[in-house]
């Protein structure tokens, strides 16, 4: 997907409502960097760690669209 398109879904999914958290953690070893999006007032959570920050937002905006039926 590419980092630059991931930000256009990114301001998308925040207009639907919901809260995207990017978090690079210096202290690990592995999967130093977490996705976590997820939509108040809904059951719906993504989160995972990673050392593919594109993979995994891509994967996180997909799961979002799938969870709330929207297409792209």
């Amino acid at each position: 997907m590419g980092i630059a398109k991931s930000l256009a879904e990114l301001d998308r999914l925040q207009s639907e409502g919901a809260m995207v958290f990017i978090k690079w953690d210096g202290e690990r070893d592995s999967n130093r960097k977490t996705v976590l999006i997820e939509k108040p007032g809904t059951e719906y959570l993504f989160r995972k760690d990673t050392d593919d920050i594109e993979a995994v937002l891509a994967e996180g905006i997909a799961d979002y669209d799938a969870y709330f039926h929207t297409s792209t």
